[in-house]
């Protein structure tokens, strides 16, 4: 791992443990055995860390909706999807906890509200697309349903992993969205 992996790794552990806010970069970077300067070089500022813990989050939820990129049928997309955040969610499981850790916490929310912002509406208009391809009633609310069980599913894996029936609900999140009538008029 390179120093500035570590560095955000440390961070991430941190500011998850002991919040954001009664986080400093002095202990950063005594715990990742890097002088305070280099975490300043890599990232610039506390703040700076957090925009790069997001992007990673955000770099992750980007690789499993490149499904949509690839064409084909939405259906099909849209279980690609599935599949493919469940993948990451398993192989990813302490990156995870930590993001869920972190994210109510006012501090990260005050300090990344717009960069969150930014991304969620992105994946919200990416699943509107697919569900409008579909020929949905109502796209945008198909798409936040999909979004808030898949981010609720995950909060639930990450209180209980060892026992929570994770590939049950992503076959069964699959079924219900391959075969939902999206035409229904509310």
């Amino acid at each position: 791992m390179s120093n500035k992996e570590n560095i955000l790794h440390v961070a991430m552990r941190l500011f998850a443990e002991q919040g954001y806010d009664r986080t400093p970069t002095s202990q950063i970077a005594r715990e990742a055995n890097v002088s305070e300067g280099l975490i300043f070089r890599h990232y610039g500022n506390k703040a700076g860390l957090l925009e790069a813990i997001i992007r990673t989050g955000a770099g992750q939820v980007n690789e499993s909706m490149q499904v949509y990129e690839r064409g084909g049928h939405p259906r099909e997309a849209i279980a690609l999807h599935i599949r493919e955040s469940f993948r990451i969610l398993r192989e990813q499981t302490g990156f995870w906890r930590l993001v869920h850790q972190m994210r109510h916490q006012p501090a990260v929310q005050q300090s990344a509200e717009a960069q969150i912002g930014a991304f969620q509406r992105a994946v919200a208009e990416r699943l509107a697309a697919q569900f409008h391809l579909l020929g949905a009633a109502q796209p945008e609310l198909e798409a936040l349903l999909l979004f808030a069980l898949i981010d609720g599913i995950t909060l639930q894996y990450l209180q209980m992993p060892d026992t929570y029936p994770l590939d049950a609900l992503r076959d069964f999140l699959i079924q219900k969205f391959q075969h939902g009538n999206f035409m229904d008029q509310p």
